[in-house]
């Protein structure tokens, strides 16, 4: 269990690493990438966990099985499968990883 955490520390320290010198950027690279799908680095400076590490973070919360996991609106929306059989929806905050 130590070392899972000690993993997803050093991935999210990797992570916010990498999205910091992104955004350190041109503003060129903010104007080309918006007209691109949307994708801003200002954007990726916001969002600090990715999806799979939001899912991560449920599973081991929760104890169950991930049915579903969609991104929007800065936050994550994952559906888990409890081990009680109880389906249940749980928001994910993108930029502080802080479950709702």
């Amino acid at each position: 269990m130590r070392m899972n955490w000690a993993r997803l520390a050093l991935a999210l320290a990797i992570a916010g690493g990498a999205m910091i010198s992104a955004h350190a950027g041109s503003d060129r690279w903010y104007e080309d990438a918006r007209e691109a799908q949307g994708f801003s680095a200002h954007r990726m400076a916001q969002q600090r966990i990715t999806l799979q590490q939001a899912i991560d973070i449920v599973q081991r919360a929760t104890g169950g099985r991930v049915l579903d996991a969609k991104e929007g609106n800065g936050q994550y929306r994952i559906k888990v499968l409890t081990r009680n059989g109880e389906v249940r929806v749980v928001y994910v905050d993108a930029q502080t990883g802080e479950m709702r």
